[in-house]
């Protein structure tokens, strides 16, 4: 199926609060719905206006053509009407079009629908009304004779109906019969089936045909389902972690996601004060999606990219999206209205204080992190979920390693921007990787491993994950702290003669490389450069830091490709962008490999050299059992164990599991705080010893089980006094 909504549900914005005002806003509406009908009641006859027969109908009625009263210019209504053919048709349009994606015979659609407004906007004087109302029936009567349908059921259950209700709802009582009862023919094609967004979608058609019937039972049952699909399962929809799935066990919270939060925050609004509105549950549940998942996943107006499916293979993605829903929910009651107005100005790019934070999504194996000057994330997958959106619509067809450890990092939010088609796709940043040459046939597939998931405390966190794709294996492992982050591979096993690799980025070139090497700092020029334990690697602002001996290539300079490479309907014409690629070789047949790489975003080159010899982080375990670093300066430790065992920091201090688990340990005055999460994401009771200082602390800690699998949980160790 594909992503492509007409955006048939925009509500640009109320005129009065929907919490103080509604009877006012219910008046208003009603009178304006009574006055758009007064001039047409006469050749109408047989469909009663609202105002006269439902009020709520009618303010629900007046509030979903809310954004198509702007007017249209008359330059664009005057060439509608001069280039339309006799029989409705207009030449600018393949009616002839197969794509399954962006379908270009709906531009018919458009046409009619800004004819629909200019005729029905009271501004408009040029072309007379007699022209327009001739233009708008040709059009429409076009349309339903020909029924046009599109291979991809999407677009004739969902796309078509949805461009063509608010026509139908533009000129309601001036429909023929002929036309009212094709055109709610094809409105009846959707129904209050699925789920998710999809479910969505539906709903709204089925909305819009109960108010042209004056069908209120129908239209109360259309957005009850609606408000039914406000809930959190384990289902497709709105997670217990409040990341989005669609299409299966599959992190969409952008794309469908968006779709999602875009039309439920319209329709709450919509709704509010009328006896359809939805409860102060869903808008609350609403709430948790929108401040709680959605804004987690991107940087500014900027995307968390594994969090789009198969979109990435369609242009300027963003997530502008947040700052519509922010402004439909300022006029609900949340009490979180502070929050929604830095969303709004965050997603608009507008100056607004950042988010900062840790965040683990147990439902989709991903981990987020943000602080001021930096985000990044690790994307994962296990026997749980899937990796990511199969191939429809011949989008998405090279996104095979998008969660095999995807770890992006973004300052200003454009380091990836539109660089897909020129993307090597078996270098996605903070991917091992056996490297085939050719990626091929459907990218989706489950994980064949369970433990996979995160820790946080909401500050700091940790995120694991024992990977294993045909041959290959590694247990990776992301340590996320203030200034930088830690990334470790160990157990990296491959028996195949392909080489193996892990790359650190792969992302836009941005000014200098420099790099230093056997204590040398030099400037490298364009090209690809092979570096023997480098000490580190610096561009654009972010240091990369290597502890370890490391045999580490680096590419920068243009890189070619094509969106069709990536989406087979799109064109086949080159597209180079200028590209900087770090990595790190394994060789050929690796057994029981390692890397250990420590990254620090925001920092300028002069700090580089400095940072390498303070060693603020101590990499304490990085074996295929135990995982672990320390954080000096924060007093915090964090370790994937894989297995039951003991993690010794120093001579007086260890910390010891009974079960595999992930663990966060920090330093507090006189006490430990201690986080444990199970990545298996199932039920256990964890028994956790440490030892400090000549005295033992131990606790039994429940993890949950449930929808709250794998959340991390948070106890304190005090030592008696």
């Amino acid at each position: 199926m594909t992503g492509f909504s007409p955006r048939f549900s925009t509500l640009r914005s109320l005129r009065t609060s929907a919490t103080g005002t509604v009877a006012i806003a219910t008046l208003v509406s009603v009178v304006l719905s009574a006055t758009m009908y007064a001039c047409s009641a006469a050749e109408g006859g047989a469909t009663a206006p609202l105002a006269a027969s439902d009020a709520d109908l009618a303010v629900v009625r007046s509030r979903l053509l809310e954004p198509y009263r702007d007017p249209v210019s008359a330059s664009q209504a005057r060439t509608l009407v001069k280039s339309q053919r006799a029989d409705g048709s207009w030449p600018d349009v393949n009616y002839e079009s197969k794509e399954r994606s962006g379908w270009k015979t709906t531009r018919h659609l458009s046409h009619v629908l800004s004819l629909a407004r200019a005729y029905k906007s009271p501004d408009l004087k040029s072309p007379d009304k007699t022209e327009l109302k001739k233009a708008v029936n040709l059009g429409l009567d076009y349309w339903l004779g020909k029924d046009f349908k599109n291979s991809n059921w999407w677009h004739n259950q969902i796309g078509v109906p949805g461009a063509l209700a608010p026509i139908l709802l533009l000129l309601d009582e001036e429909l023929s019969e002929a036309q009212r009862a094709k055109g709610i023919e094809i409105l009846k094609r959707a129904d209050l089936s699925m789920t998710g967004q999809n479910l969505v979608w539906l709903a709204q058609i089925v909305a819009s045909r109960g108010i042209l019937e004056r069908n209120a039972n129908l239209v109360s049952a259309a957005y009850a389902r609606i408000a039914e699909e406000i809930r959190t399962s384990l289902e497709e929809g709105i997670q217990p972690d409040f990341s989005f799935h669609q299409h299966g066990p599959c992190l969409y919270s952008h794309g469908y996601g968006a779709g999602f939060a875009s039309d439920c925050s319209e329709t709450a609004v919509r709704l509010a004060g009328t006896r359809f509105a939805f409860s102060q549950e869903k808008i609350a549940l609403l709430t948790h999606l929108i401040l709680d998942g959605h804004q987690w996943l991107a940087r500014g107006s900027t995307p968390d990219y594994g969090a789009i499916g198969r979109q990435t293979s369609r242009p300027s993605q963003s997530v502008r999206y947040l700052s519509r829903v922010a402004r439909n929910m300022i006029k609900l009651d949340t009490g979180r209205q502070a929050e929604f107005e830095a969303l709004a100005a965050r997603s608009e790019g507008q100056a607004a204080p950042a988010l900062s934070g840790n965040r683990h999504f147990w439902c989709s194996d991903t981990m987020v992190h943000h602080r001021e000057a930096y985000f990044t994330s690790a994307r994962m997958y296990s026997r749980r979920i899937v990796n990511t959106d199969g191939v429809s619509n011949g989008e998405g067809l090279l996104n095979h390693h998008i969660a095999d450890g995807c770890n992006l990092l973004m300052r200003t939010g454009d380091e990836y921007s539109d660089i897909f088609p020129a993307w090597n796709w078996e270098m996605i940043p903070g991917t091992t990787v056996e490297l085939k040459g050719k990626l091929e046939g459907s990218p989706r597939r489950k994980g064949e491993t369970d433990f996979v998931g995160g820790v946080s405390d909401g500050e700091y966190g940790a995120a694991s994950f024992d990977l294993r794709r045909g041959p290959l294996s590694a247990h990776k492992s992301w340590f996320f702290f203030d200034d930088q982050y830690v990334c470790l591979g160990a157990g990296i096993t491959c028996d195949s003669e392909r080489p193996v690799i892990t790359t650190l980025n792969q992302c836009l070139l941005r000014g200098d490389v420099t790099v230093c090497e056997k204590g040398q700092t030099r400037k490298l020029q364009p090209g690809e450069t092979a570096l023997q334990g480098p000490a580190w690697v610096y561009h654009d602002q972010v240091g990369y830091f290597f502890p370890a001996a490391a045999q580490v290539r680096i590419r920068s300079g243009p890189q070619t490709g094509s969106w069709h490479l990536i989406a087979s309907e799109d064109p086949d014409r080159p597209v180079e962008k200028d590209v900087y690629s770090l990595w790190i070789e394994h060789g050929t047949k690796p057994d029981n490999g390692k890397y250990v790489y420590i990254v620090g975003p925001g920092m300028p080159l002069t700090l580089a050299a400095a940072e390498s010899r303070q060693g603020a982080v101590e990499v304490l375990a990085n074996e295929s059992r135990l995982q672990a670093v320390r954080h000096a300066e924060l007093d915090v430790v964090a370790s994937a164990f894989f297995e039951p065992g003991e993690l010794r920091i120093n001579d007086r201090f260890a910390v010891q599991v009974d079960q595999p688990c992930l663990l966060l340990l920090r330093k507090l005055p006189g006490r430990f705080a201690v986080t444990l999460s199970n990545p298996r994401n199932e039920a256990v009771c964890i028994e956790v010893r440490i030892t400090a200082g000549g005295q033992t602390l131990q606790s039994k800690v429940e993890l949950p089980g449930g929808m709250e699998a794998g959340r991390s949980v948070t106890t304190e160790l005090q030592p008696e006094k």
